[in-house]
């Protein structure tokens, strides 16, 4: 059985245009990833969720209560439109990457307890819902069309 290990990216932007990197599986160490330096920090993103509806999904990224976390909604003014890219790596046993998937989302709030710090991000794209004004195909929008029973110009 293949042992496969997961390591998250964390690429924040806060809304003072600072930038703060962080990994969470090489500890005590940096990494490069796209030419970038990631520290080591504890932390867990949970929570993405999908509907029918098309709403904004939406995570948390949870981090211990330690002053570098503190600083990231301080200087994020509560974590209110920062921006993140969370990337999550699947590295084989002998942590090589095996696949890699990137995620992006803007900051919407955040919250403190004695222990956790925690900021929550909702998704950067939204969907389009049924009430979103149609276009009129014309020939001088999309050019040469082949013409069936499913497509009329108009």
């Amino acid at each position: 059985m293949t042992e496969i290990r997961l390591a998250q990216y964390f690429d924040l932007t806060d809304a003072r245009g600072i930038r703060h990197r962080y990994q969470n599986f090489f500890v005590q160490q940096s990494r490069i990833l796209a030419g970038a330096r990631f520290e080591f920090a504890p932390f867990r993103a949970e929570g993405s969720i999908a509907n029918l509806n098309g709403d904004n999904g939406l995570i948390r990224v949870l981090f211990p209560n330690l002053e570098f976390a503190i600083k990231l909604v301080e200087n994020g003014d509560g974590n209110r439109l920062s921006e993140l890219t969370l990337t999550t790596q699947w590295l084989n046993a002998a942590d090589a990457v095996v696949r890699s998937y990137e995620e992006r989302y803007v900051g919407i709030g955040s919250s403190y307890s004695e222990t956790t710090i925690e900021l929550r991000y909702r998704t950067a794209m939204d969907s389009v819902g049924a009430t979103f004004p149609a276009r009129t195909l014309t020939r001088s929008l999309v050019g040469p069309l082949p013409l069936n029973a499913q497509l009329v110009l108009q």
